[in-house]
C-alpha cells in the first residue's frame, strides 16, 4: 500500500511495524488543496489531524482586529491540526495551503488509539508541540521588543536557515514570500514590510524577485539585530 511507504518516511511513524502501519493507513484518508486554499480555520470544531505528504502549509492566527499571524509552517512529513484532538476545543490556528498541496486525515478516535498505543509517537508529538510553543513564544517576544525592521530582519534570518540555496551571489530563500507573507510572519502592516523591505534593498542586503528574496550579505543582515 502507498500509504504505509509514506507513513514510513514520517518521523511520527517511523518506529511502527508493518501491521501497525497498516491498520492505521486504513483508518486514513486523503485531500488535495489548491494554493491558497483553507483547510482548517481557527475556532472551528476539531476532528482530524493532517499529515504532509507533499506541498506546504501555513498555520496562522488571526487576532480580534482581524490581524494575520503566521506561528509555523508545515512541510512535507509535518502534521498539524493535533491541538483539538488532543485538547477537545475548537482548532487554535487555520491552515492554508502555500502551493499545491496533498495530505493524510486521520481522525480523531483512530489518533488517539495511536498515541495510547505507541508511547514514542506520544513522546514524539509531544517534543512537536514543544517546539511549536518555543517558537510561538519567541516570535512574540520579538512583536514586543523589535521594531518593524528588526523583526523582518530576524525572520528572514530564521527562513535562511531553514530554506536557504547557496548561489554564487547570495542565499536564496527557496519559498514563496509576497509582501503580505512577511508582514504576516512578523506581525506588522503590509506596508511596514514593504519600506523594512525596501530599506534593505537599498543597502544592498537583499534583492527581491517577484515573491522570492535572495539575501545577498547575510552578515549584514545579521548585524541588524545587534
Amino acid at each position: 500500500m502507498e500509504e504505509i511507504t509514506l507513513l514510513k518516511q514520517i518521523p511520527l511513524f517511523a518506529d511502527m511495524t508493518d501491521d501497525q502501519l497498516q491498520s492505521l493507513a486504513g483508518a486514513m484518508g486523503r485531500r488535495s488543496y489548491d494554493r491558497g486554499q483553507v483547510i482548517l480555520r481557527q475556532g472551528d470544531e476539531g476532528h482530524s489531524l493532517f499529515v504532509v505528504i507533499s506541498g506546504r502549509v501555513r498555520i496562522y492566527t488571526l487576532s480580534p482586529e482581524g490581524y494575520e499571524l503566521s506561528v509555523w509552517i508545515c512541510d512535507e512529513g509535518a502534521f498539524f491540526g493535533e491541538m483539538a484532538l488532543l485538547t477537545g476545543e475548537p482548532r487554535s490556528a487555520s491552515a492554508e495551503a502555500m502551493q499545491p498541496t496533498e495530505v493524510l486525515v486521520l481522525q480523531r478516535q483512530a489518533f488517539r488509539d495511536f498515541l495510547l498505543s505507541n508511547p514514542q509517537a506520544a513522546v514524539h508529538t509531544i517534543e512537536m508541540l514543544s517546539r511549536r510553543l518555543r517558537h510561538t513564544t519567541e516570535s512574540l517576544e520579538a512583536l514586543v521588543s523589535l521594531n518593524a525592521s528588526e523583526r523582518v530582519a530576524r525572520q528572514l534570518l530564521a527562513l535562511l536557515e531553514r530554506y536557504g540555496v547557496e548561489q554564487e551571489d547570495g542565499v536564496l530563500i527557496d519559498l514563496d514570500l509576497s509582501q503580505e507573507a512577511i508582514a504576516s510572519l512578523v506581525g506588522t502592516t503590509r506596508e511596514s514590510a514593504n519600506r523594512a523591505l525596501s530599506s534593505l534593498r537599498s543597502q544592498g542586503i537583499v534583492q527581491t524577485d517577484r515573491s522570492r528574496i535572495r539575501v545577498l550579505q547575510p552578515k549584514q543582515l545579521q548585524d541588524l539585530l545587534y
